[in-house]
């Protein structure tokens, strides 16, 4: 090899070395998104909401094959027939005489040995004691409850984003609080060590703080776990992937309205997706009774068609026909009987749900209620909390540097005021969660989104 193209190979290597050790770009932070555009993503992406709107195609289709009974059945058939032997008929039956001459006893054949035939037909039904329209109508009403089953499936969905937006939220400033609480322990622990050192403490305040501060620094570590299981659970509901970089915007302008007790529960019967679709239904059994009650009586239908048959003795082998009939099932085993009395139960069964259904929501809603009220108590009451105890920290700290208090009081006093703030945002987002649950529980989450973002997201 040539000099020359040595020392070139040579300079490619140091170069491809030198990139190779060179620091990749580090990515950009996620972008900030706010509660609606995580509420925009769970609604596009989300799987139960992706399963529910394929069960309201399911459903139309039904209504398709229900609207079919009302319009005409057209069939064909064509085949081929082979035959041992043609069918035949006897003229003269064992033989007779006429004008006094005898004649044997005949037999002609009817069909060919071998032959093609084909029939088209149309069929209409005229009247079936209401079955058909029975069975439309309750196509249409179980179309029309999936529909309200999936609103039902989005406001779940909505309401389960809210609570995991919060819970992220939550638990970021729940490892604020574990740093605070280490950054300070860490202080204490570095004044206690050096009046040790002076001579002026003994060595159980430094093991205190020791002590103390493991057991802090292992809540911060507890604390950073539960926001990437936060996060990630937050990003199952929206469809993401659950190691997908969240960085979520704080939410301070959740509000609903001062609704009392008695105005949100009836807000709730008359809004709420579930219960409408429970409506649905119990008319849909009424219209699946009529369908299964019309087994007891006939069927009128009109039939017309063409036939072919290739036949050597047939004057005609083709054929028109009309047929106007009556079909009856007189005697089916006693299956129409089950079919209306399972009709009949089925229909109890539905009232009987949507009564405890609408019990259910009643309950949903005082359970919501109460909740609003008790966080906004807990929040009112922690917040002066956190002032009090920050102030107690300070006091007591003070008083430890000038040797009147002990390390016991300063420890005591930075683990009140950790609870304290632990204390502050459970009540902070819990009542945000109450008041997403609050409006769940009336029916009313969906406003959290605009419809025109609704329909963007159905448009993706």
């Amino acid at each position: 090899m040539s000099s020359p193209r040595c020392w070139r190979w040579v300079f490619m290597g140091f170069l491809l070395w030198c990139l190779g050790e060179l620091p990749l770009a580090a990515a950009g932070p996620p972008r900030v998104i706010n509660l609606k555009e995580a509420l925009q993503l769970a609604f596009q992406a989300n799987p139960q909401l992706k399963l529910g709107r394929l069960e309201e195609q399911i459903a139309g289709d039904e209504v398709v094959r229900a609207r079919s009974g009302f319009l005409p059945q057209v069939k064909a058939q064509v085949g081929h027939t082979i035959l041992d032997d043609p069918t035949k008929i006897i003229i003269t039956k064992g033989g007779g005489n006429m004008g006094g001459v005898s004649i044997p006893e005949t037999a002609v054949a009817m069909t060919n040995r071998n032959y093609w035939s084909s029939q088209v037909s149309l069929e209409q039904t005229i009247f079936d004691f209401w079955a058909t329209p029975a069975r439309y109508q309750a196509a249409v009403l179980g179309k029309n409850a999936t529909r309200l089953d999936t609103a039902q499936i989005r406001d779940n969905v909505f309401l389960l984003v809210c609570q995991g937006y919060f819970r992220v939220l939550r638990a970021e400033k729940l490892v604020s609080v574990a740093e605070q609480e280490v950054a300070q322990l860490k202080d204490h622990l570095r004044i206690a060590r050096d009046f040790y050192d002076f001579g002026v403490t003994t060595y159980n305040d430094v093991l205190q703080a020791e002590v103390a501060l493991a057991d802090a620094e292992q809540r911060l570590i507890t604390a950073k776990n539960d926001v990437i299981t936060f996060k990630s659970n937050l990003n199952k509901i929206m469809g993401q992937p659950i190691d997908q970089p969240l960085n979520l915007a704080e939410e301070k302008d959740l509000a609903i309205p001062a609704w009392a007790l008695e105005e949100a529960s009836e807000l709730a019967l008359k809004q709420r997706a579930d219960l409408q679709a429970a409506q649905q239904r119990l008319e849909q059994g009424k219209s699946q009774l009529t369908q299964a009650r019309a087994g007891y009586f006939p069927r009128l239908y009109a039939q017309a068609g063409h036939t072919f048959q290739k036949n050597a003795v047939w004057l005609h082998e083709h054929q028109y026909f009309a047929i106007f009939g009556l079909q009856w099932s007189l005697f089916s085993g006693l299956d129409t009987r089950a079919q209306v009395s399972q009709a009949r139960e089925r229909l109890e069964q539905l009232q009987v749900r949507r009564q405890d259904l609408a019990d259910q929501v009643r309950l949903e809603v005082q359970n919501a209620y109460l909740a609003l009220k008790e966080t906004a108590e807990r929040l009112r009451v922690t917040e002066k909390a956190v002032a009090q105890g920050e102030e107690n920290l300070r006091l007591n700290e003070e008083r430890y540097r000038e040797k009147v208090g002990t390390a016991t009081d300063v420890i005591d006093a930075q683990t009140l005021l950790t609870r304290t703030r632990v204390n502050y945002f459970n009540a902070r987002y819990d009542h945000q969660m109450a008041k997403a649950q609050m409006l769940w529980a009336v029916g009313q989450i969906n406003q959290l989104l605009s419809q025109e973002n609704r329909r963007h997201g159905q448009l993706q």
